[in-house]
């Protein structure tokens, strides 16, 4: 069982100093230390080298100790996301700031609150999304929905291409689009 810390600042002028000591002033002894320097907590976590290899670092009974819970990630689904995959994997998660600690009943309790919120703020926002899409089509059908990823000529030629028999990757490179857009546009009436 190790004592892992993760540091994480967001702009080049910054250093996870700050983080570091006060880790230390509450008392965890770090036996391995990850960190990713000028990165936004926007980014998906998958592209901080410092954060993926943490990840792939813990283990069953390991302890993750972060400074606060931004250092995660800004968004709060994603950090919900990454919270709930450090405690199926066993592993312990310790936020200073926010006194966040998973290997306690209060930790889980303000997990189970934090599931909530996020849920209930990506209803929310779902339901605004829904309210401005009815409103633009009531005000004389504003709301067009996503742009086609291709023109009208463009389609016309990858239908042709496709009933030519050419291979749907290879259409799909070449237009640089996805194979299920590929087969949407090709069975679409009239291709």
């Amino acid at each position: 069982m190790s004592m892992i810390s993760y540091l994480r600042v967001s702009t080049a002028g910054q250093t996870v100093e700050n983080q570091r000591q006060a880790i230390a002033t509450a008392g965890y002894e770090i036996d391995r230390e990850f960190s990713d320097a000028a990165t936004s907590g926007t980014t998906a976590a998958d592209s901080r080298s410092g954060w993926s290899a943490c990840a792939g670092y813990l283990r069953e009974g390991d302890t993750l100790v972060v400074y606060a819970l931004d250092r995660l990630g800004r968004s709060t689904v994603d950090v919900l996301s990454t919270i709930n995959a450090l405690d199926a994997r066993g592993v312990r998660l310790v936020i200073l700031q926010q006194q966040f600690d998973t290997g306690t009943p209060a930790g889980k309790l303000a997990l189970t609150m934090f599931a909530a919120f996020a849920e209930f703020e990506n209803s929310i926002r779902k339901a605004r999304q829904r309210e401005g899409i009815a409103r633009a089509r009531m005000e004389g059908g504003k709301y067009q929905g996503r742009k086609p990823k291709l023109t009208t000529e463009q389609q016309a030629d990858l239908k042709r291409r496709f009933n030519a028999g050419e291979n749907r990757s290879q259409l799909a490179r070449d237009f640089g689009i996805d194979r299920v857009t590929v087969h949407r546009y090709c069975s679409e009436p009239g291709g």
